[in-house]
């Protein structure tokens, strides 16, 4: 945890915080320092937040805007994408997001802000969570001409490593950021799926965010396809218990769960859903079974004393679809993946319903951002995370590094140790990697962060 007076960051990568904070002692605000956090997330996770995925950024700066950058379909999508693949990708949304954020709220010069970066790229060290993804998707990588250059980086922690291709591409993209959507599009067209014009026509979203009063706070979360409204509505849902680890806390967040996955897998798609009546009750639930297990996503978050930004990026599973271009190290999403049928079904140019979310939360004088890695699982992890400081009164740290479950299915849960037991409760080992999360707060004349104990991750201010 750090505690600050004026500047507050933290992220999942040590490096990353690393250089967002060079940035803001260089005159940078907020957003600067969570573009080149962002950026370095891309090098030391490339598993999780790398460029070929998606970034969504929630900012706080007199009101609250949506920066959205959700990828959308080629025209050749097939109906029902594969889960990995290339098939299973959509155009990547994170440059043109992570551009878009800057322009509308950075204060340094982009070119400045990347090549903070990319001096943190060029001395980075080997993540003990990237050396355990290469390890597990070995198999993955091997049968991918483009992911080989993950399998020749160093299996120790600590280890000093470079990744050229990726490094040559931020190059590319300190001088021309957009020109991912054309000089490298016109590579990846190459690999027959995508055509350039997939990628040149495609412009990230920005727009209000949702929002809802909760006792004292209001809540913000993305807008859909995000699944933003889910997190809400089952934090609205979850009845009141005592004790934050009690065994009634998880049933009563369990039971709105159910309601909230199932309104997700109902109305969620890149179209109009009726967020406002499903949020007031005007909408007759039904129950989900469960949720769907997914790995991977990597979440950011900075404060000073004017903006407050809560980001998130991702490939979706780790490695994504699996498809790496060897020229500029992209390993693609496999978003594509997450289309369905009805109002979820592919087509070109549409979104698929999204995992990605962030919050803030905000009352007189306070505003917190927060996430956490998460999946499907999301809902589950924020509302505990929400609930922590609104509820149960925990201070950031506690509220981050507190014991934490997921819903499995049905009644079934698995709970962290500290977690009182019973029907259907599996506990596991604390701390897990049941969701990495952080927290970052501007509370009065102070600015604090947390960095989760489960990842790899610092918090730092100033």
């Amino acid at each position: 945890m750090y505690l600050g007076i004026s500047f507050a960051l933290a992220s999942e990568s040590y490096l990353a915080t690393r250089a967002g904070y060079e940035v803001y002692k260089a005159g940078g605000n907020a957003v600067d320092a969570v573009v080149a956090a962002s950026a370095v997330l891309t090098y030391t996770l490339p598993h999780l937040g790398g460029v070929g995925g998606d970034f969504l950024a929630l900012v706080h700066a007199g009101r609250v805007e949506a920066v959205v950058g959700f990828g959308w379909a080629p025209k050749r999508v097939p109906k029902r994408p594969p889960r990995r693949g290339i098939q299973s990708a959509v155009v990547p949304g994170y440059v043109a997001g992570l551009y878009e954020l800057h322009k509308r709220h950075g204060s340094l010069p982009w070119e400045k802000v990347v090549g903070f970066a990319i001096a943190a790229m060029e001395k980075a060290t080997m993540h003990p969570s990237l050396v355990s993804a290469i390890v597990k998707n070995a198999d993955l990588l091997a049968g991918d001409p483009g992911g080989r250059i993950y399998l020749e980086l160093p299996k120790t922690p600590g280890s000093p490593y470079r990744i050229e291709p990726l490094l040559k591409l931020w190059r590319r993209l300190r001088d021309n950021p957009l020109s991912f959507y054309d000089e490298v599009a016109r590579d990846v067209a190459e690999l027959g799926y995508f055509e350039v014009e997939d990628f040149s026509t495609y412009r990230p979203a920005v727009g209000n965010a949702l929002r809802m009063e909760y006792g004292e706070w209001t809540i913000y979360e993305a807008p859909p396809p995000s699944l933003g409204f889910a997190v809400l509505l089952a934090l609205k849902m979850a009845q009141p218990a005592e004790g934050p680890f009690s065994y009634a806390r998880i049933k009563n967040v369990v039971a709105a769960l159910k309601k909230a996955h199932w309104a997700r897998d109902r109305f969620l798609h890149d179209g109009e859903v009726p967020v406002r009546d499903i949020l007031e009750g005007r909408v007759e639930m039904g129950e989900a079974e469960s949720p769907e297990p997914t790995p991977g996503t990597t979440y950011l978050a900075a404060a000073d004393g004017e903006v407050v930004v809560s980001a998130i990026q991702s490939l979706y599973y780790p490695f994504g679809s699996g498809v790496t271009v060897p020229r500029w190290g992209i390993t693609f999403n496999n978003r594509a993946s997450d289309f369905t049928a009805g109002l979820n079904e592919a087509a070109p140019r549409k979104r698929p319903a999204h995992t990605l979310s962030a919050v803030l939360m905000e009352r007189e004088g306070e505003v917190y951002a927060l996430g956490a890695s998460a999946g499907h699982y999301r809902p589950a992890i924020y509302v505990q995370l929400i609930q922590n400081v609104a509820w149960y009164g925990m201070d950031p740290r506690q509220a981050v590094w507190a014991p934490r479950f997921i819903w499995l299915r049905g009644d079934e849960a698995q709970a962290e140790e500290g977690w009182e037991q019973g029907p259907g409760v599996r506990l596991v080992k604390y701390p897990s990697r049941m969701g990495v999360a952080a927290l970052v707060a501007r509370r009065g004349n102070g600015a604090v962060a947390v960095a989760d104990i489960r990842g790899d991750g610092l918090a730092l201010g100033e």
